[in-house]
């Protein structure tokens, strides 16, 4: 626990300081280098923390070391596995290289905590607590210890989405498009360019509820009562075990709650409560609308919920907003900025107190206690079973549905 405690009390003295200030040079600058250089020894230098790190370790043992054997390797990876070729390559550079899979975390990490501190400094002053956000929320966590290949992806598209509203659109593909080659998932923000909604009001967010009801009603119609379609058909194995939560109308209002109340209403009443000064303003109205497309896909769709990953840096920002102005705002909407903290509160919590029956461990057992390479006699052998249950809970509940 000690190198969590120590960057939460590190981050919370650094943004009391500085955080008040606007200018992002001098010590502020150096000061935010190291927290970076931190967060990126953490992930990179870690030992057996996580659960999805448990199975690209092993599958690091089975990457070939002769040449000839790397196209049917990159070929065989993508095809089996779903591996896409920019991750079965670095996995084949870092083999050749170091002969050691913390060479991959390190490399990992590396891309996905500068792109993410990168796009933190481009849309607020409040970085120090915007770090802190990061980190207190899961997303810290989730791309660099768990969803690995997709926390690159996410982080090298966010980038791509930052460098469209800058009006380099030719970063934009290339970004985006090295996202692609590491997690297909990527694909989705190509869709970017096209979600740029010109006011944001709650009749929008009103509209969108409806729309995604109404898609849900027609989807559950053909999927589930006529049956049309059937998972075998339609490949969606390894979709439907993220669809547990949208199998009724109850689960599409417990995700409409979650995306488009709450999380929604939060960076609402951020755009609401700030002046034109902030730095991400001009750049609301887009983000917002992919953030509204992406919520109207997971709400409507069984099995998309994790294309909310490309939206979650943006959320971040807005989540540290929303805390720094909701003290100086207090006495508007009172009850209403109780409910949002509040329920996000409870996701969170919902998140990290989630609970493995077989192995009697909670889900932040992934992650705590912290042990590092240099701890090499650590046990973190009950967090590969902890992920073997969470694979074969996923795969019992497809097979029953």
């Amino acid at each position: 626990m000690l190198p969590y405690i120590f960057f939460i009390l590190l981050t919370t003295v650094l943004s009391f300081f500085f955080d008040r200030q606007e200018e992002y040079k001098g010590r502020k600058k150096a000061w935010y280098i190291i927290v970076g250089v931190y967060l990126v020894l953490l992930a990179g230098l870690r030992n057996g923390v996580g659960g999805d790190t448990q199975y690209y370790m092993e599958a690091f043992e089975h990457v070939p070391t002769n040449s000839s054997e790397y196209l049917p390797y990159i070929s065989q990876s993508m095809l089996s596995s779903g591996y896409m070729p920019g991750w079965t390559i670095l996995n084949i550079i870092c083999k050749h290289l170091f002969n050691s899979f913390y060479a991959v975390q390190l490399i990992q990490a590396l891309i996905v905590n500068i792109c993410v501190l990168y796009f933190f400094r481009q849309y607020t002053t409040h970085i120090f607590l915007c770090v802190l956000m990061y980190s207190f929320s899961n997303v810290y966590f989730s791309f660099n210890i768990e969803v690995l290949r997709e926390g690159i992806a996410i982080a090298l598209s966010s980038v791509g989405m930052h460098m469209y509203i800058q009006d380099k659109k030719k970063w934009f593909f290339i970004l985006t498009g090295c996202g692609v080659l590491f997690h297909i998932s990527a694909l989705i923000v190509f869709l970017f360019p096209f979600t740029n909604l010109k006011k944001i009001s709650l009749n929008t967010l009103i509209c969108a509820f409806l729309l995604a009801l109404g898609i849900f009603a027609i989807s559950d119609t053909l999927f589930n009562r006529l049956g049309l379609f059937n998972s075998d058909s339609l490949h969606m194995q390894h979709i439907s075990k993220y669809a547990s939560i949208t199998l009724n109308y109850f689960g599409f209002l417990e995700n409409a709650f979650h995306y488009m109340v709450i999380s929604a209403g939060l960076i609402y009443f951020v755009q609401w409560a700030t002046n034109d000064d902030e730095p991400w303003q001009k750049s609301y109205n887009r983000y917002m609308s992919f953030f509204l497309l992406i919520s109207i896909i997971i709400c409507s769709f069984i099995g998309f919920i994790r294309f909310r990953n490309y939206t979650m840096i943006f959320f971040v920002i807005m989540l540290t907003e929303f805390l720094y102005h909701i003290k100086s705002h207090i006495k508007y909407m009172p009850f209403a900025k109780i409910i949002i903290l509040g329920s996000l509160l409870f996701f969170m919590c919902q998140r990290y107190l989630y609970y493995y029956p077989q192995n009697d461990r909670r889900y932040y057992e992934f992650f705590v206690p912290y042990s590092s390479v240099f701890d090499s006699e650590a046990d973190t052998e009950y967090r590969k079973w902890m992920h073997e249950e969470a694979i074969s809970h996923e795969t019992y509940s497809r097979d029953t549905e």
